[in-house]
This record gives C-alpha cells, structure tokens and sequence, in this order.
C-alpha cells in the first residue's frame, strides 16, 4: 500500500541565528520502512522547537530602552561608560538581570544536552548506510518482469487507439450533426411562438380599434354643446365688469371727502394723546424720583455696612498670614532630614551594585570553565572512537577526569548564580525604602509649597481688603450727598404733573364737535361700498360659470385630440402586424424544409456508433486484464525503492540534524556569552 514520507528542510537566516523548520510529504513513498525514519523526523522537529527558543531568547533580549540609551551610547562613542550611568541603569533594570540569568542557566543545561545528542546522531548515520545493499539485487529482477509485461501492453493499447480514433470520427460526424439540427429547431419552436403572439395582437388591435372610433364620434357631439355654452358666459361677465367700474368711480369721490374730516378729527386725537402720553411719563418721573430718595437713603445705610465689613476683613487676614509664616520654619527643617536619609540610602544602594558586579564577574569565569571543559571532554570522545585497546582506556580515564572537573565548575556556577540572586533581593528592598523617603520628601516639599502659595494669596487679599476699605469710605460720603440731590428732584417732578392735567382737560372738551362731522361722512361711504359690494359679490359666480364652460372646452378639445390619435396609431399597428404574420408564416416552412434531411442522416450515424462501442468495450476489457498484472508488478518494484529512498532519506535527515545540533551548540556559547556582557552592562546590550 503506498502512502506519503516526510522529508525535513533546515533553512538558516543569519541575522538572528534563527533555524526555521519545514516539514513536507513527499508522494509515492512508504512508511512501513522501520521506526527509523520517524524518530529522525521527531529529533528533526525537536531541534527545530529549540533553535526556535533560542530565536525568541534573543529578540526579547535585545529590547531594552530608556537609561539604556545613555550607556550603550557612551559604551559606543567613548570607550567607556560612566558609573553614574552603569548605576542607575542596574537599578531601573533589576526585573531584567534577574531574567538573564535564569535565561543563562538554562542555556547551560542545553549545552550539556546536545552534546550527548550529536553523539548518538553519528552512530546512527553510520547504522543506516548498511541497510542499501541488498536491495539492489531485488530490484534489477522486478524490474526485467515489469518491461515484458508493459511490451505487451504496448501492443493492445495500440489497437484500442486505433479503434478509438474510428469511434472518435463517427462521434465528432454526429456531433456536427446534432450541432446543425439543434439550432434549427429552436428556430423553427422560436419562430411558431412568434406567428401566434403575433395573431393575438392582431386580434386585440382589431376590438380596440372599433372601439376607439365610437369613443371619438360621442366626443365630437361634446365639444360643439360645450362651445356653445361658453360664449353665453363671457358675455355676461362684460356686463358685470362694467358696472363695477362705475360704482368704483363714485365710490372714491365720497372717500375723498371723508378723508378730509378724518384730518381733522386725527389732528385733535393726536394733539390729546400726546398730552395722556406724556402725563404718565411726568407720573413716573416723580415716582421715580421719590424712589430715588429712598434709594439714596438705602444706600447710605448700606456704605456704613460695607464699611464696617471691610475694617474686619482686615483683621481676619492679619491673623491668617501670621499663622502660616509661623509653621513655614519647622516644615523647612523636616525636609532637610528627608534628604540626608535620602543620601544615606543612595550610598548603600551603591555599595550593594559593587557586589553584583563583582559576582556576576566571578559566573562569568566559572562559565568559562565550563565551556572549556566540555569543548575538551567533546573532542577525546571523538579519538576515543577512533583509537582501540590501551588508547582507548587512557582516553577514558581523561575523560573521566575532566568530567569531575567540569561537575565541580558548574557547582561553582550555580552558587554563584544563587548569590547574585540575593543581592539583587536585598538591591531591590534598598530602592523600595528609597522610594519611600522620596515619596515622604515629596509630600513635605508639597506641602510647603501650598502653605508659600497660600501666603501669597492671603497677602494679595489683604492688598485688596485694605483697598475695599478705602473705597467703602469714599463711597459712605458719595450716598450722602445723592440723598440730597433726590430730595430735590422729587420737588421738581410733581409740579410738571399738575401742568400736564390741565392741558388735557382742554382738549378733550374740543373733540367732540369734530366726530360729528367725521360720523357723518363716513355713513355716506358705508352705502355706496354695500352698492358696490353687491356688484362685486355676482361677479365671482358668473366667473365661476365662465371658467368651467371653459374647463369643459379645453377637455373635451383634448379627448378628441386624444382619441383621434390613437385611432391612427392602432390602423398604423394592424397594417405592421399584418406584414409580421406573413413573414412569420415562411420563415417557418423554409426551417421544416432544411430539418428533414438532417434527422435522417442523424439516424443513421447513431446505428454505427452503436456497433463501433461493443467492439471497443471488448478491447478494454482484455486490457484491464493486463493492467492488473502491471500494477501488482509495479507496487512490488515500487515498494523495493521507496524501501531504499527511505534509508538515503534518512541517513541525509540524519546529517541535517548532526549539523543543527552542532549550530545549536554554537549559539549556546555565543547566547551565553552576550547574556554575561549584558549583565555587567547592568542589563543594557552593548
């Protein structure tokens, strides 16, 4: 049974020693090989998921920012880095050291792991190159069965072809046939459906057309009666329009006189309400002036308050100002303690660097060791198994040895490790009490700022209150002396009242003689606007009567108009569906005519067919036959190569992941080292 390998492609990108892992099928090969193949594909996926790891390591590392900018670019462009710097780099990047180094250990341990891997890696290679051999031999044989039977294959095939090709030119003559019957029936279906949508239009036109003209005659007998009507109509409008103008004419002679006692009536009226308008404006004049006294007489209470007001906001302030210029002094001392604590602790948390940086350069040498002892232990296991007897064991006990020098180097770099760990504890308790006495020398400076600020306004609002004190003084003899000045213009305004009352009593004994004349003059209007009114009050009605003799006009005119042009346009449509039946009808005759011969000659092509089919099914069959044979053949021959890809497959798998694991042991010791300079860096990348 054939199914699907897979194969395993190892691609490198350099610029962050990533190792991307593709896996894919590869079609027409066996998994039945052995357990081999699969657990170099699993290794192969393993060392993939740690180059991976190693990647990811790398890119987070190299994130970091803020302080870290002024040390890098010192480091960079100096030589140098200043230990201020170097500091406070350490202290904002304790959460990040600490990370490094658990990212270190646990470098450490893949290094000794992939060691042990490449070693069995090579010994398997050189299992796999043992097992081609033998299947060379099998497969020459299955090979020289398979040609004899794909000769005689050969041989049927080709008589099937020429069959083929036989029934291939009959179909394509049928084809070409049907092709030609097909669309001339769907002419000949097409054409009978337009002759009889074409008949039935002829019909519907026929009954509307009679009935059209009928409408038209009844039409021509309403417009000449409407006509008619309408000359009536306008002749009695004339009429009524010229009585309007005459009594119009009449009408403004009598308005022209009563315009003329409207004059003079107006005159008086005017004359007497300017004298009643101005009365309650003298009215209010003393009544506000009477107000205004009284105001006066407020306002002066009023100054005396704003008075005694101000002299106590004054005091008050006074008070205010001592009490916070007396807590300034002690608030200034409580903050020069804050800051020497603060000083203190900044020392210690120095001292306590200095001991990081000399422990992180201890794991740096200890790490060293290390890798120089595996480097060492790594090359006397490869002339171990090149060298025999006496060699061999003296290489051993090397390697034995170095072994307990190597268990006693990563010791050390552990302790180590355990160590920077604690002090890197006690940094960070040192820099929270730290921040602590910022925050209480913040909250003190803080408060002795609001109590400055509001020193200041409490100053500013004394200015003011002594200010308003002043002004409350100016204003007190300002109120006094305009409670004089009201009294008098009280004085002043009754007596323009009593004038103005007199004036009005005059003119309203004159009017009355005056409205007589006015009354009199406008009843004669009154009647002869009823006269005209009456002539007006006709004239809409007989409008009305005129408008709709015309409106019936205009209608009927239009339906005449109307049906006469539809009456046209339907002779017009029979006269063209007429033509389109007759040349419907010989479209159709001339189709049925060039059909006949076609179905024939198509009848005959299908019975050859047919014949020619039997005899190609036959064919096929023996063939089948043989195809069995072929197949059986041709999975055995198939299954002795893929049993021989697979063992080449794997042995290139195999020095793919020999390779990885070498580059993976490669970029330990290069991660390691980066992560070491970093540390001493206080967490900043070089």
């Amino acid at each position: 049974m054939t199914g699907l390998s897979w194969v395993l492609s190892i691609e490198r990108n350099d610029r962050y020693s990533v190792w991307p892992v593709l896996i894919g099928p590869v079609p027409g090969k066996t998994e039945g090989t052995g357990g081999m193949h699969s657990t170099l594909l699993r290794r192969a996926g393993a060392l993939a998921i740690g180059a991976l790891m190693l990647s990811s390591s790398a890119v987070w590392a190299g994130d970091t920012t803020g302080i870290c900018n002024g040390v890098t670019n010192q480091l960079a462009h100096r030589g140098m880095v200043q230990p201020n710097l170097l500091k406070a780099a350490a202290r904002q990047n304790a959460e990040l050291i600490a990370k490094l180094q658990a990212d270190r250990a646990a470098l450490v341990t893949t290094q000794a792991s992939l060691a042990a891997q490449i070693a069995v890696a090579e010994k398997q290679i050189a299992d796999l190159d043992a097992a081609n051999a033998k299947l060379d031999g099998d497969i020459a044989a299955a090979e020289m069965q398979l040609l004899k039977m794909t000769q005689d294959r050969a041989t049927l095939d080709a008589a099937i072809k020429a069959a083929e090709l036989e029934l291939a030119t009959l179909q394509s003559q049928r084809t070409t046939l049907i092709n030609q019957i097909t669309p001339l029936q769907s002419e000949l279906a097409e054409a009978q459906k337009t002759l009889a949508g074409l008949n039935t239009q002829k019909a519907s036109v026929e009954s509307s057309l009679a009935t059209k003209r009928a409408e038209l005659a009844a039409a021509t007998t309403r417009l000449a009666s409407a006509t008619a009507a309408a000359t009536t109509a306008q002749n009695a409008v004339n009429a009524q329009v010229a009585a309007i103008e005459t009594a119009t004419q009449e009408l403004a002679v009598l308005v022209a006189q009563g315009d003329a006692a409207q004059v003079l009536v107006d005159a008086a009226e005017k004359k007497l309400a300017d004298a009643r308008a101005a009365l309650p404006g003298l009215e209010a004049t003393a009544k506000t002036a009477d107000t205004n006294a009284a105001a006066a007489t407020a306002a002066v209470l009023t100054a005396e308050e704003n008075l005694r007001l101000a002299e106590q906001s004054v005091t008050t302030l006074n008070q205010q100002i001592s009490t916070i210029e007396a807590k300034l002094p002690v608030l200034n001392a409580e903050i020069a303690a804050l800051k020497g604590d603060i000083v203190t602790k900044e020392a210690q948390i120095a001292a306590k660097q200095a001991e990081i940086a000399a422990a992180t350069a201890t794991s740096g040498t200890s790490t060293t060791t290390v890798t120089a002892l595996e480097a060492e232990i790594a090359r006397l296991k490869e002339l171990r198994q090149a060298a025999t007897g006496t060699e061999k064991q003296r290489l051993q006990d090397q390697i034995k040895v170095l072994n307990a020098q190597l268990d006693i180097a990563i010791a050390q770099t552990t302790a180590n490790t355990a160590l920077i760990t604690a002090l890197n504890g006690d940094l960070t308790k040192l820099q929270g009490e730290l921040a602590t006495l910022n925050s209480q020398l913040s909250a003190k400076q803080q408060e002795s700022s609001n109590l400055q600020q509001q020193l200041a306004g409490l100053q500013t609002s004394l200015a003011g209150a002594n200010q308003q004190l002043t002004s409350a003084t100016e204003t007190l003899a300002d109120a006094k002396a305009a409670q004089t000045a009201a009294n008098t213009a009280l004085t002043d305004a009754n007596a323009a009242v009593t004038a103005k009352k007199a004036e009005i009593a005059a003119l309203e004994a004159a009017l009355p003689g005056l409205t007589g004349d006015l009354t009199a003059a406008q009843a004669e209007i009154t009647k002869k606007q009823g006269e005209l009114k009456d002539l007006e009050d006709a004239l809409p009605a007989l409008q009305a009567a005129l408008t709709a003799a015309n409106a019936v006009v205009t209608k009927e005119t239009a339906e005449v108009t109307r049906l006469d042009g539809e009456v046209n346009a339907l002779v017009t449509k029979l006269a063209g569906l007429n033509t389109q039946i007759t040349a419907a009808e010989k479209a159709i005759l001339d189709l049925q005519n060039r059909l006949t011969p076609l179905q024939t000659a198509l009848n005959t092509l299908n019975t050859e067919i047919s014949l020619k089919e039997a005899a190609l099914t036959a064919a096929k069959a023996d063939l089948n036959t043989l195809d069995g044979q072929i197949v059986t053949q041709t999975a055995t021959l198939r299954a002795l190569e893929s049993a021989k890809k697979v063992n080449r497959d794997a042995v290139a798998a195999q020095k793919v992941i020999l390779s990885g694991l070498q580059s993976q042991y490669a970029a330990v010791l290069d991660r390691i080292a980066a992560i070491d300079g970093q540390i001493a860096l206080g967490g900043c990348l070089a």
